[in-house]
């Protein structure tokens, strides 16, 4: 497509305007393609290149999208087949009524995602650029396998059903059936437990892409007493609702923001009242350690004491100058002093957590990460890849004038994934849970690692979407599953600390009516 020409879009047979935009835009710019719909005139219409997106349901279901190059007049556009245009692209998908009840066949019921694969063939044709999961542009991808596997396909069957019926490379489709085959083990439906997520929205600084709810602990210590006063309220309402209802705690979540940005007192105030609250002996029970510089020798022997059984320490990257270009406050010797400090005092299952693709890092710099984290070795490793998120202040940046950040080409961010994955099998571990998100580079995905015994069961069933959440604090997101499994119905808290001081008998009782409506009529 020329660089002066619009890309005029139409969709008819099926709604899926806002899905097909989100994959052309991962090959164009957003202004250079519009939908026409049935109320377009030709008085908006210039000569350009046409995507013609059909779906016709007559028995058999067929999808087929054609690329236009160049149509001069809509009249064209209105009746295509009167002026006998070849495309210059094509792509074609029939289901047939048989073909949903074959083994993996539930995942040609996902019409928009077939039609999507449709797009992303001709697209890649046109442009030459190659999207690794296809038409896929949801979070969790692993759910299509684990499809798969209920319905008995093998590896080599599920890798092929996904590449066929999404486009996606081989290798993302392998790796979506690792994960799963992992995942599987830990995945119930329990209506009688939940899992517990207490958000601490603090920090020392913020990082350049952090879009979390988190505050500057020093600038907003005067809130502090006061949130700390609202999250116990919270955390003993959550104690008598999972009392009433008889309910399981299946592992606890302190994350954030960094919940060590907490002074001592503060922190030993918050798990001994967790610990006062809720029934977790041998329950899996995480707290996010991951600055380095809010580790003391103190904090650890807090933790240690009140039942903490993992902790993640994340340098992101082990560079000197990107710590201090993405704003953080330590340097890659405190990253080391302090993992092995809890080694020292018996924390055997630690997690850490980089990023792949952050700005001005390059293969070099990103393998002396890997290699540095290799030295340590952690029972995990969580390789995130880079993603632009709209709250952050590389967000900010990139749109701005004054942006100097560099980010890298997604050859690069693919080379750096796939030498993390040989990295972690180099330390014997194996990807269970993963993730994507929007705006990542390289269309890529984040994943977590594990050594076997090692693997978080709270990332997991937080990704698979299998067991509901309860969650505290500001900006936490609650997630209620049915007993069934097929209804999730999520509750958010206020994001600013001081809204959520002041209204969390509101939060309170959202969170009450939200979790009644889901579960009440059970008898839960």
């Amino acid at each position: 497509m020329s660089e002066n020409n619009k890309l005029w879009v139409k969709i008819t047979g099926i709604d899926m305007d806002l899905e097909a935009w989100g994959l052309i835009r991962l090959f164009f710019d957003d202004d250079s393609f519009t939908f026409i719909n049935d109320e377009f005139t030709d008085d908006g219409f210039t000569p350009g290149a046409y995507l013609n997106i059909k779906t016709i349901n007559d028995g058999d279901w067929l999808c087929k999208v054609d690329y236009y190059h160049i149509i001069e007049k809509f009249e064209i556009i209105r009746d295509l087949e009167s002026y006998d245009i070849k495309p210059q692209y094509s792509s074609k998908k029939q289901v047939s009524i048989h073909d949903n009840k074959k083994p993996g066949g539930r995942l040609l019921n996902s019409r928009k995602i077939i039609v999507g694969a449709c797009i992303v063939e001709v697209l890649s044709r046109l442009t030459g650029k190659q999207l690794p999961y296809g038409s896929l542009t949801g979070i969790r991808p692993v759910k299509l396998a684990m499809q798969c596997i209920e319905d008995g396909l093998d590896k080599s069957a599920t890798v092929k059903q996904l590449v066929n019926i999404t486009s996606m490379n081989e290798e993302k489709a392998a790796l979506l059936y690792d994960v799963a085959i992992v995942e599987r083990p830990f995945i119930n439906v329990d209506s009688k437990s939940v899992h517990l997520y207490i958000c601490i929205p603090f920090c020392n600084s913020r990082c350049l892409y952090c879009s979390f709810t988190s505050y500057p602990v020093e600038r907003y210590a005067s809130l502090i007493p006061g949130f700390m006063d609202a999250l116990e309220k919270e955390i003993r309402f959550v104690s008598n609702m999972v009392e009433e209802n008889k309910l399981k705690i299946k592992s606890v979540y302190i994350g954030g923001g960094t919940p060590t940005a907490l002074d001592n007192s503060n922190l030993s105030r918050l798990l001994q009242l967790v610990n006062e609250s809720f029934d977790i002996k041998n329950v899996e029970f995480t707290v996010e350690a991951g600055r380095p510089d809010t580790i003391t020798h103190e904090k650890l022997n807090t933790l240690k004491n009140n039942n903490i059984t993992r902790i993640s320490i994340n340098p992101q990257t082990m560079n000197a100058s990107t710590l201090k270009a993405i704003g953080r406050n330590h340097t890659p010797e405190e990253i080391v002093e302090k993992f092995y400090m809890s080694r020292g005092l018996g924390f055997n299952n630690i997690n850490m957590d980089i990023i792949a693709g952050l700005p001005d890092e390059d293969e070099v710099m990103f393998r002396h990460t890997l290699e540095c984290v290799e030295r340590m070795a952690p029972e995990s490793l969580t390789v995130h890849t880079m993603a632009i998120k709209r709250a952050s202040i590389l967000h900010e940046n990139l749109g701005s004038c004054n942006n100097h950040y560099n980010l890298s080409s997604d050859k690069i961010v693919e080379s750096m994934i796939n030498y993390a994955r040989q990295t972690a099998r180099n330390m014997g571990m194996r990807p269970y849970y993963l993730y994507r998100q929007k705006n990542i580079l390289a269309n890529l995905e984040n994943t977590g690692y594990a050594k076997v015994g090692h693997e978080c069961i709270y990332n997991i069933h937080t990704m698979e979407e299998v067991q509901s959440i309860i969650a505290m604090g500001p900006g936490s997101i609650s997630k209620f599953v049915s007993s069934d499994g097929k209804k999730i119905k999520r509750t958010c808290n206020i994001k600013e600390v001081a809204q959520y001081i002041n209204r969390i008998d509101e939060m309170i009782k959202r969170k009450k009516n939200v979790y009644e409506s889901m579960c009440g009529a059970e008898g839960s």
